[in-house]
């Protein structure tokens, strides 16, 4: 694995350097570049699989890289200011970690990647560089803040979205929650219909997270990935869930 580090404090790049390569075994940082303007020029010169990338440059911010390039890869920042969140994944960003960056943060960062790779599609372009490909809508995942901690949730992590208080809360199917800005009727205009459906008022659902359904004197009662209770369907519900689920 080729990995470009951008880094104008030597001994942070240093640091980080040294981190990469002895947390992961494949991994081998095969430049570090201090300006956006260097790193521009070594993205179109070489061939990376992933970019270690720190927002405040030399010369700039790293996003002016991207002004002159498009991003070749994944992309993990690692940064003391946590301002830039939104535009870091606008920028081809898997992983946004603050610093003082640790070694775990590192092993999360390359588990990320190895769980994303999958879904990263190159294609070639007239200019010569290489960028990932993917479409914008429906959404695809969500900014979560844990601690000082930002990253993302991928869509098929989630298994439903539910309602608390003024609260909107995300389960992904490992049990974990986080809360997210969005409405649950925002939620059912992003996400694609087919995987997503809205049971009630309160809970926006899964196909995937859907194991079992009971029907008692017309009321369908909904078993889910990730909760112990029973979910039952709004009975106005009832009829779209049903056309739904034989899609």
């Amino acid at each position: 694995m080729n990995i470009l580090v951008v880094e104008d404090e030597p001994v942070a790049a240093a640091r980080l350097k040294s981190l990469i390569e002895e947390r992961n075994a494949d991994a081998k940082v095969g430049a570090i570049e201090a300006t956006a303007e260097k790193a521009a020029s070594r993205i179109l010169a070489e061939d990376f699989d992933l970019i270690f990338m720190d927002i405040q440059l030399a010369d700039g911010l790293c996003f002016d890289i991207f002004e002159a390039v498009d991003p070749p890869c994944p992309v993990i920042f690692c940064t003391a200011f946590d301002d830039y969140a939104i535009q870091a994944f606008k920028a081809n960003g898997i992983e946004y970690l603050l610093k003082p960056v640790r070694g775990e943060d590192i092993d999360r960062a390359f588990e990320r990647y190895e769980s994303l790779k999958g879904q990263f599609t190159k294609t070639d372009l007239i200019s010569g560089t290489k960028k990932i490909e993917y479409d914008t809508s429906p959404k695809q995942r969500f900014l979560i803040r844990a601690g000082n901690r930002l990253f993302s949730i991928q869509v098929d992590e989630v298994a439903w979205f539910e309602t608390r208080g003024r609260d909107i809360a995300l389960r992904t199917f490992d049990g974990r929650d986080f809360y997210i800005d969005d409405t649950l009727n925002e939620l059912e205009r992003k996400l694609e219909p087919r995987l997503f459906f809205r049971i009630s008022r309160q809970r926006l659902v899964a196909f995937d997270a859907i194991e079992d359904i009971r029907i008692d004197e017309g009321r369908y009662h909904v078993k889910m990935a990730a909760d112990p209770s029973l979910v039952t369907v709004s009975r106005d519900r009832v009829s779209d869930f049903r056309q739904w689920l034989d899609r």
